[in-house]
């Protein structure tokens, strides 16, 4: 598997430090069934979300991640999704729960990657269910 990381917008140094661990927490949320497969993990700010959240998900709001399956290819080494991560709602959120910026963004990483992997957080059961998965996840990081 390739996860591959891009920065849209300036990223602390803390964060462009981390890259291989970002990584692994993405790569961990994919899971063994989806270990093989070409994901990018995308780094960007509040506009830029906002407008993918816009136009792909028709909400006209700022959200802290973004996940997206790509149609299946016939083409090795198609890339399979993307996971967008708002750096600046990253930042708001770690201030509000008292962690670093960067444990937020390992949660966030994470996270996209179980959506990437089918799972859904839209009721507050599976929102419990997919943050205990999460939790347990990155326990495992080095």
């Amino acid at each position: 598997m390739a996860i591959k990381i891009f920065f849209e917008t300036k990223a602390p140094r803390e964060v462009t430090a981390a890259k291989a661990a970002l990584g692994r927490a993405a790569a961990l949320g994919l899971g063994a069934r989806n270990s093989r497969k070409n994901v990018n993990l995308v780094f960007t700010g509040g506009s830029g979300i906002k407008d993918l959240n816009r136009r792909f998900l028709g909400k006209n709001r700022l959200t802290d991640v973004i996940a997206f399956n790509f149609p299946p290819s016939r083409v090795p080494g198609a890339d399979w999704g993307e996971i967008y991560i708002c750096l600046p709602a990253a930042a708001r959120q770690a201030r509000a729960l008292g962690h670093s910026l960067l444990t937020e963004l390992l949660v966030l990483a994470a996270h996209g990657a179980l959506h990437l992997s089918g799972l859904d957080d839209n009721t507050p059961a599976k929102r419990r269910a997919m943050n205990l998965r999460t939790a347990a996840l990155l326990k495992k990081l080095p």
